[in-house]
Protein backbone atom coordinates (compact mmCIF):
# COMPACT_ATOMS: atom_id res chain seq x y z
CA UNK A 1 0.00 0.00 0.00
CA UNK A 2 0.98 3.38 -0.92
CA UNK A 3 2.62 5.00 1.72
CA UNK A 4 1.29 8.50 1.40
CA UNK A 5 -2.52 6.72 1.32
CA UNK A 6 -1.42 4.58 4.60
CA UNK A 7 -0.78 7.83 6.25
CA UNK A 8 -4.20 9.64 5.41
CA UNK A 9 -5.95 6.81 6.17
CA UNK A 10 -3.87 6.80 9.75
CA UNK A 11 -4.87 10.50 9.90
CA UNK A 12 -8.55 9.94 8.96
CA UNK A 13 -9.44 7.20 11.26
CA UNK A 14 -7.49 7.96 14.34
CA UNK A 15 -9.36 7.47 17.87
CA UNK A 16 -7.44 10.39 18.94
CA UNK A 17 -7.85 14.13 17.75
CA UNK A 18 -5.68 15.50 15.44
CA UNK A 19 -4.69 18.77 14.43
CA UNK A 20 -1.77 20.54 11.91
CA UNK A 21 -1.47 24.22 12.70
CA UNK A 22 0.98 26.86 11.17
CA UNK A 23 3.50 28.78 12.32
CA UNK A 24 0.96 31.59 13.08
CA UNK A 25 -1.46 28.80 15.00
CA UNK A 26 -3.38 28.30 12.33
CA UNK A 27 -5.86 25.28 12.13
CA UNK A 28 -5.14 23.91 8.53
CA UNK A 29 -6.26 20.90 8.98
CA UNK A 30 -8.44 18.33 11.57
CA UNK A 31 -9.08 15.02 11.49
CA UNK A 32 -12.47 13.80 11.91
CA UNK A 33 -11.69 12.80 15.60
CA UNK A 34 -11.07 16.28 16.71
CA UNK A 35 -14.02 16.99 15.02
CA UNK A 36 -16.31 15.19 16.81
CA UNK A 37 -14.06 15.72 20.32
CA UNK A 38 -14.93 19.49 19.87
CA UNK A 39 -18.38 19.91 18.64
CA UNK A 40 -16.89 21.66 15.22
CA UNK A 41 -17.10 20.85 11.71
CA UNK A 42 -14.05 21.19 9.75
CA UNK A 43 -15.16 24.04 7.37
CA UNK A 44 -15.65 26.04 10.82
CA UNK A 45 -12.26 25.63 12.21
CA UNK A 46 -9.93 25.60 9.05
CA UNK A 47 -7.77 29.07 8.95
CA UNK A 48 -9.26 29.64 12.64
CA UNK A 49 -6.12 30.26 15.48
CA UNK A 50 -5.89 27.58 17.41
CA UNK A 51 -6.92 29.26 20.61
CA UNK A 52 -10.42 29.04 19.62
CA UNK A 53 -10.14 25.67 21.17
CA UNK A 54 -8.69 26.56 24.25
CA UNK A 55 -11.18 28.16 27.63
CA UNK A 56 -11.09 32.47 27.37
CA UNK A 57 -9.79 32.34 30.34
CA UNK A 58 -6.91 30.76 29.29
CA UNK A 59 -6.04 31.69 25.66
CA UNK A 60 -3.94 34.91 26.38
CA UNK A 61 -1.72 32.41 28.07
CA UNK A 62 -1.82 29.78 25.63
CA UNK A 63 -0.59 32.26 22.81
CA UNK A 64 2.28 33.24 24.83
CA UNK A 65 3.05 29.17 25.49
CA UNK A 66 2.38 28.76 21.30
CA UNK A 67 4.61 31.40 20.49
CA UNK A 68 7.62 29.92 23.04
CA UNK A 69 7.02 26.51 21.33
CA UNK A 70 7.39 28.05 17.93
CA UNK A 71 11.02 29.66 19.10
CA UNK A 72 12.22 26.29 20.66
CA UNK A 73 10.23 23.25 19.13
CA UNK A 74 10.64 20.02 20.50
CA UNK A 75 8.68 17.19 20.68
CA UNK A 76 6.31 17.01 23.73
CA UNK A 77 4.89 13.56 24.97
CA UNK A 78 1.53 12.97 26.54
CA UNK A 79 0.80 13.65 30.43
CA UNK A 80 3.92 16.79 29.85
CA UNK A 81 3.78 19.45 31.73
CA UNK A 82 0.14 21.06 33.34
CA UNK A 83 -3.39 20.20 33.48
CA UNK A 84 -4.49 21.16 29.86
CA UNK A 85 -7.83 21.69 29.14
CA UNK A 86 -9.93 22.48 25.99
CA UNK A 87 -13.17 24.53 25.07
CA UNK A 88 -16.13 22.86 23.12
CA UNK A 89 -18.31 24.76 20.76
CA UNK A 90 -20.81 24.54 23.06
CA UNK A 91 -19.02 26.37 25.76
CA UNK A 92 -18.49 23.58 27.54
CA UNK A 93 -14.79 22.85 29.03
CA UNK A 94 -13.07 19.44 28.95
CA UNK A 95 -9.83 18.28 30.31
CA UNK A 96 -7.31 16.79 27.92
CA UNK A 97 -3.65 15.32 27.04
CA UNK A 98 -1.72 16.90 24.49
CA UNK A 99 1.23 15.32 22.38
CA UNK A 100 2.97 18.12 20.35
CA UNK A 101 5.49 17.13 17.34
CA UNK A 102 6.72 20.26 15.25
CA UNK A 103 8.01 19.60 11.49
CA UNK A 104 9.20 21.89 8.56
CA UNK A 105 8.11 21.01 4.96
CA UNK A 106 8.69 23.49 2.07
CA UNK A 107 5.45 25.23 2.83
CA UNK A 108 6.99 26.26 6.04
CA UNK A 109 7.05 24.69 9.97
CA UNK A 110 4.19 23.40 11.35
CA UNK A 111 3.12 21.58 14.51
CA UNK A 112 0.83 18.61 15.07
CA UNK A 113 -1.05 17.86 18.11
CA UNK A 114 -2.47 14.81 19.15
CA UNK A 115 -5.39 15.22 21.38
CA UNK A 116 -6.85 12.89 23.65
CA UNK A 117 -10.06 12.85 25.84
CA UNK A 118 -9.21 12.54 29.62
CA UNK A 119 -12.91 13.27 31.36
CA UNK A 120 -12.99 9.76 32.37
CA UNK A 121 -9.52 9.32 33.59
CA UNK A 122 -10.15 12.82 35.60
CA UNK A 123 -13.47 11.44 36.69
CA UNK A 124 -12.17 8.26 37.83
CA UNK A 125 -9.26 9.36 39.12
CA UNK A 126 -11.56 12.38 41.19
CA UNK A 127 -13.72 9.24 42.79
CA UNK A 128 -10.47 7.39 44.10
CA UNK A 129 -9.07 10.85 45.45
CA UNK A 130 -12.64 11.10 47.22
CA UNK A 131 -12.97 7.23 47.99
CA UNK A 132 -8.90 7.54 48.94
CA UNK A 133 -9.89 10.39 51.62
CA UNK A 134 -13.47 8.78 52.76
CA UNK A 135 -10.79 5.52 53.75
CA UNK A 136 -8.17 7.41 55.57
CA UNK A 137 -11.20 9.58 57.54
CA UNK A 138 -12.98 6.12 58.30
CA UNK A 139 -9.59 4.67 59.19
CA UNK A 140 -9.11 7.10 61.99
CA UNK A 141 -12.44 7.14 63.37
CA UNK A 142 -12.05 3.41 63.52
CA UNK A 143 -8.81 3.99 65.41
CA UNK A 144 -10.90 6.43 67.73
CA UNK A 145 -13.60 4.03 68.09
CA UNK A 146 -11.52 1.12 68.97
CA UNK A 147 -9.28 2.96 71.43
CA UNK A 148 -12.64 4.34 73.31
CA UNK A 149 -13.89 0.48 73.37
CA UNK A 150 -10.04 -0.64 74.82
CA UNK A 151 -10.35 2.06 77.09
CA UNK A 152 -13.87 2.01 77.77
CA UNK A 153 -13.23 -2.01 78.33
CA UNK A 154 -10.31 -1.71 80.62
CA UNK A 155 -11.55 0.89 83.21
CA UNK A 156 -15.74 -1.22 83.13
CA UNK A 157 -13.50 -4.28 83.45
CA UNK A 158 -11.06 -2.46 86.15
CA UNK A 159 -13.82 -1.14 88.06
CA UNK A 160 -15.90 -4.13 88.30
CA UNK A 161 -13.76 -6.06 90.10
CA UNK A 162 -13.83 -4.40 93.43
CA UNK A 163 -17.80 -5.50 94.05
CA UNK A 164 -17.52 -8.35 92.77
CA UNK A 165 -14.35 -9.14 95.43
CA UNK A 166 -16.98 -7.70 97.87
CA UNK A 167 -19.59 -9.71 96.93
CA UNK A 168 -17.01 -12.92 96.71
CA UNK A 169 -15.50 -12.22 99.98
CA UNK A 170 -18.96 -11.56 102.48
CA UNK A 171 -20.35 -14.62 100.11
CA UNK A 172 -17.81 -16.98 101.83
CA UNK A 173 -17.93 -14.98 105.22
CA UNK A 174 -21.96 -15.97 104.93
CA UNK A 175 -20.95 -19.95 104.56
CA UNK A 176 -18.61 -20.16 106.89
CA UNK A 177 -19.91 -18.31 109.71
CA UNK A 178 -23.79 -19.32 108.76
CA UNK A 179 -23.92 -21.99 106.12
CA UNK A 180 -25.20 -24.52 108.84
CA UNK A 181 -28.00 -22.54 109.74
CA UNK A 182 -29.32 -22.35 105.78
CA UNK A 183 -32.04 -24.38 104.40
CA UNK A 184 -30.55 -26.58 101.59
CA UNK A 185 -32.11 -24.14 99.13
CA UNK A 186 -30.45 -21.39 101.00
CA UNK A 187 -27.32 -23.57 100.76
CA UNK A 188 -28.00 -23.75 97.33
CA UNK A 189 -28.64 -20.18 96.38
CA UNK A 190 -25.47 -19.27 98.22
CA UNK A 191 -23.10 -21.70 96.15
CA UNK A 192 -24.64 -20.52 92.88
CA UNK A 193 -23.54 -16.93 93.86
CA UNK A 194 -20.16 -17.97 94.55
CA UNK A 195 -20.28 -19.89 91.46
CA UNK A 196 -21.21 -17.30 89.37
CA UNK A 197 -18.84 -14.70 90.87
CA UNK A 198 -15.61 -17.10 90.58
CA UNK A 199 -17.07 -17.04 86.68
CA UNK A 200 -17.56 -13.62 86.45
CA UNK A 201 -14.12 -12.88 88.05
CA UNK A 202 -12.51 -15.19 85.26
CA UNK A 203 -14.43 -13.42 82.62
CA UNK A 204 -13.00 -10.10 83.92
CA UNK A 205 -9.87 -10.99 83.80
CA UNK A 206 -9.89 -12.26 80.51
CA UNK A 207 -11.66 -9.14 79.23
CA UNK A 208 -8.76 -7.11 80.91
CA UNK A 209 -5.89 -9.35 79.22
CA UNK A 210 -7.48 -8.45 75.91
CA UNK A 211 -7.86 -4.55 76.30
CA UNK A 212 -4.33 -4.84 77.61
CA UNK A 213 -3.34 -6.34 74.56
CA UNK A 214 -3.01 -2.75 72.67
CA UNK A 215 -3.43 -0.38 75.77
CA UNK A 216 -0.29 -1.89 77.37
CA UNK A 217 1.56 -3.72 74.02
CA UNK A 218 5.39 -3.58 74.43
CA UNK A 219 8.25 -3.17 72.14
CA UNK A 220 9.05 -6.43 69.98
CA UNK A 221 12.36 -8.21 70.56
CA UNK A 222 14.19 -11.89 70.05
CA UNK A 223 12.38 -14.20 71.63
CA UNK A 224 13.19 -17.84 71.77
CA UNK A 225 9.79 -19.73 71.27
CA UNK A 226 11.52 -22.69 72.77
CA UNK A 227 12.24 -20.60 76.22
CA UNK A 228 8.96 -19.71 75.87
CA UNK A 229 6.93 -22.75 75.81
CA UNK A 230 9.32 -24.20 78.04
CA UNK A 231 7.94 -21.70 80.63
CA UNK A 232 3.93 -22.33 79.70
CA UNK A 233 4.65 -26.04 80.42
CA UNK A 234 5.65 -25.53 83.82
CA UNK A 235 3.00 -23.26 84.72
CA UNK A 236 0.71 -26.00 83.71
CA UNK A 237 2.59 -28.38 84.78
CA UNK A 238 -0.46 -29.46 87.26
CA UNK A 239 -3.01 -29.07 84.99
CA UNK A 240 -0.74 -31.47 82.56
CA UNK A 241 -0.37 -34.07 85.41
CA UNK A 242 -3.98 -34.03 86.51
CA UNK A 243 -5.60 -34.35 82.72
CA UNK A 244 -2.48 -36.93 81.98
CA UNK A 245 -2.02 -34.31 78.84
CA UNK A 246 0.74 -35.97 76.71
CA UNK A 247 3.06 -32.53 74.78
CA UNK A 248 4.81 -33.48 72.04
CA UNK A 249 7.13 -30.64 70.98
CA UNK A 250 9.64 -29.92 68.12
CA UNK A 251 12.38 -27.45 68.54
CA UNK A 252 10.71 -23.95 67.73
CA UNK A 253 12.21 -20.85 65.93
CA UNK A 254 13.39 -17.60 67.58
CA UNK A 255 11.12 -14.44 66.56
CA UNK A 256 10.70 -10.69 66.88
CA UNK A 257 7.83 -10.41 69.51
CA UNK A 258 6.69 -9.66 72.72
CA UNK A 259 7.71 -12.35 74.85
CA UNK A 260 4.31 -12.10 77.12
CA UNK A 261 2.01 -11.88 74.06
CA UNK A 262 3.56 -15.29 72.70
CA UNK A 263 3.37 -16.83 76.00
CA UNK A 264 0.01 -15.47 76.60
CA UNK A 265 -0.74 -17.21 73.33
CA UNK A 266 1.11 -20.18 73.93
CA UNK A 267 -0.82 -20.97 76.80
CA UNK A 268 -4.07 -20.10 75.35
CA UNK A 269 -3.74 -22.77 72.82
CA UNK A 270 -2.77 -25.42 75.02
CA UNK A 271 -5.18 -24.95 77.87
CA UNK A 272 -7.81 -24.73 74.84
CA UNK A 273 -6.28 -27.80 73.57
CA UNK A 274 -6.77 -29.97 76.82
CA UNK A 275 -10.30 -28.41 77.86
CA UNK A 276 -11.82 -29.99 74.64
CA UNK A 277 -10.49 -33.26 74.95
CA UNK A 278 -12.30 -36.71 74.35
CA UNK A 279 -13.81 -38.33 77.91
CA UNK A 280 -11.82 -40.97 78.74
CA UNK A 281 -9.10 -40.41 75.57
CA UNK A 282 -5.48 -38.79 76.70
CA UNK A 283 -5.20 -35.85 75.53
CA UNK A 284 -2.21 -35.65 73.06
CA UNK A 285 -1.43 -31.92 71.74
CA UNK A 286 1.42 -31.67 68.94
CA UNK A 287 3.36 -28.51 68.53
CA UNK A 288 5.59 -28.14 65.56
CA UNK A 289 7.40 -25.15 63.61
CA UNK A 290 8.03 -24.62 59.81
CA UNK A 291 9.43 -22.14 58.32
CA UNK A 292 8.20 -20.18 54.70
CA UNK A 293 10.23 -18.31 52.36
CA UNK A 294 7.72 -15.57 49.84
CA UNK A 295 9.56 -15.34 46.94
CA UNK A 296 7.05 -12.88 45.83
CA UNK A 297 8.13 -10.44 48.82
CA UNK A 298 12.04 -10.96 48.42
CA UNK A 299 12.04 -14.24 50.17
CA UNK A 300 10.88 -13.03 53.22
CA UNK A 301 10.39 -15.55 56.00
CA UNK A 302 7.21 -16.16 58.04
CA UNK A 303 6.76 -19.09 60.59
CA UNK A 304 3.85 -21.54 60.93
CA UNK A 305 2.89 -23.16 64.02
CA UNK A 306 1.00 -25.86 64.59
CA UNK A 307 -0.84 -27.00 67.76
CA UNK A 308 -2.47 -30.17 66.56
CA UNK A 309 -4.86 -32.09 69.21
CA UNK A 310 -7.28 -35.41 69.41
CA UNK A 311 -10.12 -33.40 70.92
CA UNK A 312 -13.24 -33.41 70.03
CA UNK A 313 -13.02 -31.58 66.83
CA UNK A 314 -15.76 -28.87 65.82
CA UNK A 315 -17.42 -28.23 62.47
CA UNK A 316 -15.37 -25.90 60.41
CA UNK A 317 -18.80 -23.63 59.13
CA UNK A 318 -17.91 -22.19 62.22
CA UNK A 319 -14.30 -21.18 61.51
CA UNK A 320 -15.00 -17.30 61.97
CA UNK A 321 -16.95 -17.34 65.35
CA UNK A 322 -14.67 -18.94 67.63
CA UNK A 323 -12.09 -16.34 66.93
CA UNK A 324 -14.79 -13.76 67.82
CA UNK A 325 -15.01 -12.55 71.39
CA UNK A 326 -17.76 -14.17 73.74
CA UNK A 327 -18.23 -17.11 71.46
CA UNK A 328 -18.96 -20.59 72.60
CA UNK A 329 -20.04 -23.31 70.44
CA UNK A 330 -20.18 -25.90 73.09
CA UNK A 331 -22.55 -23.40 75.41
CA UNK A 332 -21.72 -24.10 78.98
CA UNK A 333 -20.33 -27.08 78.69
CA UNK A 334 -17.05 -26.33 79.16
CA UNK A 335 -15.78 -23.77 81.52
CA UNK A 336 -14.07 -20.49 79.96
CA UNK A 337 -15.33 -16.92 79.05
CA UNK A 338 -15.08 -17.53 75.49
CA UNK A 339 -12.15 -14.57 75.15
CA UNK A 340 -9.06 -17.00 74.57
CA UNK A 341 -9.14 -17.60 71.07
CA UNK A 342 -10.23 -13.74 70.56
CA UNK A 343 -7.27 -12.86 72.26
CA UNK A 344 -4.86 -15.42 70.21
CA UNK A 345 -5.86 -13.73 67.02
CA UNK A 346 -5.49 -10.68 68.51
CA UNK A 347 -1.96 -10.92 69.35
CA UNK A 348 -1.31 -12.65 65.68
CA UNK A 349 -2.28 -9.41 63.82
CA UNK A 350 -0.49 -7.18 66.16
CA UNK A 351 2.45 -9.03 64.86
CA UNK A 352 1.68 -8.97 61.55
CA UNK A 353 0.56 -12.43 61.56
CA UNK A 354 -2.94 -14.89 61.56
CA UNK A 355 -4.75 -17.78 62.65
CA UNK A 356 -6.63 -20.49 61.57
CA UNK A 357 -8.29 -23.68 62.67
CA UNK A 358 -8.38 -26.81 60.67
CA UNK A 359 -11.25 -29.21 62.59
CA UNK A 360 -13.38 -31.97 61.94
CA UNK A 361 -15.85 -33.37 64.47
CA UNK A 362 -14.73 -36.06 66.72
CA UNK A 363 -11.15 -35.82 65.06
CA UNK A 364 -9.20 -32.82 66.91
CA UNK A 365 -8.28 -29.32 66.10
CA UNK A 366 -5.39 -28.33 64.31
CA UNK A 367 -4.72 -24.27 64.68
CA UNK A 368 -2.54 -23.02 62.73
CA UNK A 369 -0.47 -19.37 63.52
CA UNK A 370 1.49 -17.59 61.19
CA UNK A 371 4.06 -14.79 62.08
CA UNK A 372 6.75 -12.68 60.54
CA UNK A 373 10.12 -13.98 61.54
CA UNK A 374 11.61 -10.54 61.48
CA UNK A 375 9.57 -7.03 62.14
CA UNK A 376 10.83 -3.94 59.99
Amino acid sequence: MNSAIGLEALFEFANEGILITNQNGEIVRINPAAERLFGYEKSELLGQKIEVLIPSKLAGTHVKHRENFNQHPQPRAMGQGMDLYGQRKDGSVLPVEVSLSPYESDKGRFVIAFIIDIRVRKEQSEALRKNHEQLEYYTEELKASNAELENFAYISSHDLQEPLRKIRSFGDRLKISDGDKLSEQGKDYLNRMLNASVRMQDLISDLLTFSRLSTRAKPFEQVNLSNVLRDVLSDMEVTIEETGAKIEVAKLPVIAAEPTQMRQLFQNLISNAIKFRKDGEQPVIKIGARLILNPENNNEETIELSFADNGIGFDEKYNDRIFNIFQRLEGRKYEGSGIGLAICRKICIRHGGNIIARSTPGSGTTFIVTLPKLHA
